[in-house]
């Protein structure tokens, strides 16, 4: 039984960022084919994976107020989820911000910040499935280390855009473009964060 139970704290964390990976993806496939007749319909579709990963979180939550004994630490659970969970809002937020700005043409540098940002995710998706046999994986430090080089591989790609839009002249081009390069910059750093909670989990079991 009480297996049972600590798989459902496991499965619940790799099901959430598997969300954020429709979500990432889904942003992805918008942008990349981008046509602003049908955003509206785009955002719809965005906020219910939103919607289902907000639920996955609740049933975390739950589990943790009634839980006597956890797998891992409680506060780390509940770190992973938020994280996650703000991971998939903050993917979210990005297609917000396309919308409500009324962009009609897409800055071909932002394509290779989403398909890093996919990446990144994918990677903490192989964290998290290492996360149940953390105390005798050969390959879960290798998974976080991945996540690392790739938050610093859209740090750069970051830098290298906002230097590229400051050059505009029109300032509502950089105002648009700012919000949005910063929403996917922290989206990254947010996949960093969750992967830093499992070494630390590592290390208050070693």
């Amino acid at each position: 039984m009480k297996k049972k139970k600590d798989d459902f704290y496991f499965k619940n964390l790799n099901a959430c960022v598997e969300y954020s990976h429709q979500a990432a993806e889904f942003l992805k496939e918008t942008i990349s084919n981008y046509d602003v007749a049908t955003i509206k319909e785009k955002l719809e579709t965005m906020h219910e994976l939103e919607q289902q990963a907000d639920m996955k979180r609740h049933k975390m939550s739950n589990a943790l107020s009634q839980a006597f004994i956890t797998p891992i630490e409680r506060e780390d659970l509940i770190d992973l989820s938020n994280y996650l969970d703000d991971i998939t809002d903050a993917v979210e937020e990005v297609l917000m911000q396309i919308y409500m700005r009324g962009i009609t043409a897409i800055r071909p540098d932002v394509l290779p910040m989403l398909e890093l940002l996919t990446k990144c995710i994918n990677a903490l998706g192989e964290v998290l499935g290492e996360l149940k046999n953390f105390k005798h994986s050969k390959v879960i430090e290798k998974y976080i280390i991945a996540v690392n080089d790739l938050e610093e591989q859209g740090d750069a790609l970051y830098m290298e855009n906002m230097h590229r839009l400051y050059q505009e002249d029109d300032v509502r081009t950089i105002l648009v473009w700012e919000n949005i390069y910063e929403g996917l910059e922290k989206c990254m750093d947010t996949c960093e964060h969750a992967s830093e909670i499992v070494s630390i989990v590592i290390m208050k079991n070693s």
